[in-house]
C-alpha cells in the first residue's frame, strides 16, 4: 500500500518531515548534567520514570509566599521587590544547564536632596540655592510707574514751595547762596570795545615794600583784614524751555546757575577784580548771562556789570552798584621770596571764604606759555580749588600780592597752585577799567585753531571779523597761516610770539596754505596786512 501523498490524485508537495517515534522506545527527556549548586542556584529536581510522550513532572516543592527561596537568607530592604510567582515549565522546554545569577539588591542609602540629582553635583562644594522664580514683567512695570508718579508729585510740590518762598528768602549768614529776584541786565556785546573812556575810574595802588614793618601778622589777623574785601561770585546762564518755566508759566529763557568764583574789592564804589574765565564761558564761547556778588556781611548785588576782561592774562574787572565796600590793600609782589608765608581766601569748591595757608614755592612760572602775552605766575602750595579763582593771595602783612588763577590737576600732582602777580596785573587792570580792553596789543581780527596734521602744520583760519586786517586780501576761511615774515610757525603760540614782536600799525607778510578739497592739491601764497589794535 502506497503512502497517501504518493497517490496521483493527491500529488502535492510532500509535507515536512515529522519526527518519528519508535513505538518500542518511548520518548525520554535527557537528564540534565549534574552541576554543582551555587548559593544562588535552586537544586535540580529528582529523576522520575518517564511515561510515553510526557515529560516527567518535577518533584513536588513546598510552595512559598510569592518568592523563590534564596540559597542564602538576605535581610529584606525597603527597596527589595518581591520575587515573581513560580512559572510551570513547558513540557517541551529544554532545561538550562545553569541558572543566571540574580543581581543583588542595592545597599540602603538615605534619600538624596533635590540638589544632588544633578550628575555635576559635588558634595564637597557649596550647594547653590534654587533658582528664583521670574517676576512677572507687568508687575515690574507697574511698580516702576508708581515710583515715577510719586517722584513727580514730590518734585512738583518742592518746586511750588520754592516758587512761593523764594522771594522772601534772605541769607541767614554769609555762607548762604544769594537769592534770585530781579531780571538779568543785558551785558554789552563782546568785542565792542568802544564803550568810551572812563577817566575817573580807580587805579590799582601798590604799597611800597619799604613801608612794611618787619615781623608780619598772625594768620587770624591776616584773614580778618581781608574777609570784607573778598567776595563770592555766582554765575548764571540762560536756558531755553526749562522744566520750571514750562510748568509754572514763565515766559522766555530761565537762568541756571553755572558756577561759582571769587573776587577782590578794588574800590569803595564797587569795582571788583577777578579772572577772565569767571566772566567769560570758555566752553560756550560767550559771556555769562548774569553774575551776582555776595559780600561777607550777607549783602547780595545782582547782575554785576562786566567792565572788561582779557583772556590772554586771565584777568577781568566787574562792577556793582555800591558806595561803601571795603577795598583790599595791595602789596609789592616783587618783594616776595621763596619760603615766604602766604594765605589764600575764597569760594573754594563752593565753600565760601575758605582759608588756606602755605608758602611761596616758586616764582616766574610760565603757566600761560601757550599765549603771546604770557604772565609768569607765582607758585604756591596753599590750596587753590575750583571756586578759588579770582580770590586773593595774601602775604604775611595782610596785603594782596596776587590773583589766584589756576592749579595743576593731574594724577600724581599735589600742591601746585598758581597766582597772577599783582605787579604784572596792574597795567592790565588799569586798562580794563579805563578802556574796557588792554591797549597796545596787535591783532589780526581772526578766529581759528592750531592744525597738527603732517604737512599742514600751522594756524587755520575759521572766521574773519568785519574789521579784520585780512579784509581785502585773498585770504578766506580754511586757509592755514604757516609763516610770519618768512619765519615758520606751526601753532598759535608761535604765531602770537612773532606778531607781538611788532607794534600796532606795522606791516607784516603772512604765508598761507590752501587745500583744494576736490583735487587735493595745495596752493601757497603770500598776503600783506597792517596789524590792528586788539579790542
Amino acid at each position: 500500500m502506497s503512502e497517501w501523498y504518493q497517490d496521483p490524485e493527491n500529488m502535492q508537495e510532500p509535507p515536512e518531515e515529522q519526527p518519528t517515534f519508535e513505538p518500542s522506545a518511548p520518548y525520554e527527556a535527557p537528564v540534565p548534567a549534574s552541576v554543582e549548586p551555587t548559593s544562588y542556584e535552586a537544586p535540580a529536581p529528582a529523576p522520575v520514570e518517564p511515561t510515553s510522550y510526557e515529560t516527567p513532572a518535577p518533584a513536588p516543592v513546598e510552595p512559598t509566599s510569592y518568592e523563590t527561596p534564596a540559597p542564602a537568607p538576605v535581610e529584606p530592604t525597603p527597596y527589595e521587590a518581591p520575587a515573581p510567582a513560580p512559572v510551570r515549565p513547558s513540557p517541551f522546554a529544554q532545561p538550562k544547564a545553569t541558572q543566571e545569577e540574580p543581581t543583588p539588591p542595592p545597599a540602603y542609602m538615605p534619600p538624596r536632596s533635590p540638589y544632588e540629582q544633578s550628575p555635576y553635583y559635588n558634595r564637597y562644594s557649596p550647594v547653590a540655592p534654587p533658582a528664583q522664580t521670574k517676576t512677572n514683567g507687568a508687575n515690574v512695570a507697574l511698580v516702576l510707574l508708581a515710583v515715577l508718579c510719586v517722584l513727580s508729585i514730590v518734585l512738583n510740590v518742592g518746586l511750588a514751595f520754592r516758587m512761593f518762598t523764594l522771594e522772601d528768602k534772605q541769607p541767614a549768614d554769609p555762607s548762604d547762596k544769594p537769592s534770585v529776584q530781579t531780571p538779568v541786565d543785558e551785558p554789552e556785546e563782546e568785542g565792542e570795545g568802544d564803550r568810551g573812556v572812563i577817566e575817573d575810574g580807580p587805579t590799582l595802588q601798590i604799597t611800597d615794600a619799604e613801608a612794611i614793618n618787619d615781623g608780619g601778622l598772625a594768620t587770624k589777623e591776616i584773614v580778618s583784614r581781608n574777609l570784607d574785601a573778598t567776595v563770592v561770585l555766582t554765575m548764571y546762564t540762560k536756558t531755553a524751555n526749562s522744566f520750571y518755566g514750562y510748568f509754572y508759566g514763565e515766559e522766555g529763557d530761565s537762568l541756571t546757575e553755572a558756577g561759582g568764583a571769587s573776587g577782590i574789592v578794588l574800590s569803595e564804589d564797587g569795582y571788583i577784580i577777578t579772572n577772565s574765565h569767571c566772566v567769560y564761558d570758555e566752553d560756550a564761547q560767550r559771556k555769562y548771562d548774569r553774575i551776582d556778588v555776595t559780600l561777607y556781611d550777607g549783602r547780595v548785588f545782582e547782575g554785576a556789570q562786566i567792565i572788561g576782561y582779557d583772556p590772554t592774562t586771565d584777568l577781568a574787572v566787574i562792577k556793582v552798584d555800591a558806595e561803601d565796600l571795603t577795598p583790599a590793600e595791595f602789596g609789592d609782589s616783587s618783594a616776595l621770596s621763596l619760603g615766604d608765608r602766604v594765605v589764600t581766601l575764597g569760594n573754594s569748591g563752593g565753600l565760601a571764604w575758605t582759608v588756606s595757608q602755605g608758602i611761596l614755592s616758586g616764582q616766574a612760572r610760565d603757566v600761560y606759555e601757550d599765549t603771546g602775552y604770557a604772565i609768569k605766575c607765582l607758585q604756591v602750595d596753599a590750596i587753590i580749588n575750583p571756586g578759588s579763582s579770582g580770590g586773593p593771595l595774601i602775604n604775611a602783612y595782610g596785603q594782596v600780592v596776587g590773583v589766584n588763577s589756576a592749579k595743576i590737576v593731574m594724577s600724581g600732582y599735589e600742591g601746585l597752585g598758581f597766582s597772577i602777580p599783582i605787579n604784572d596785573a596792574k597795567a592790565v587792570i588799569d586798562d580794563l577799567i579805563k578802556y574796557g580792553y588792554v591797549t597796545g596789543r596787535v591783532s589780526l581780527g581772526i578766529m581759528g585753531r592750531t592744525i597738527t596734521s603732517i604737512g599742514y602744520e600751522g594756524f587755520m583760519i575759521e572766521s574773519i571779523g568785519e574789521k579784520s586786517a585780512l579784509i581785502g586780501t585773498n585770504a578766506k576761511a580754511g586757509d592755514i597761516i604757516t609763516h610770519v615774515n618768512g619765519k615758520r610757525v606751526t601753532d598759535y603760540a608761535q604765531m602770537r610770539t612773532e606778531l607781538t614782536s611788532h607794534e600796532v600799525g606795522d606791516t607784516v607778510e603772512l604765508t598761507l596754505l590752501r587745500l583744494d578739497r576736490q583735487t587735493r592739491q595745495t596752493v601757497t601764497f603770500d598776503i600783506t596786512v597792517v596789524l590792528q589794535e586788539s579790542r
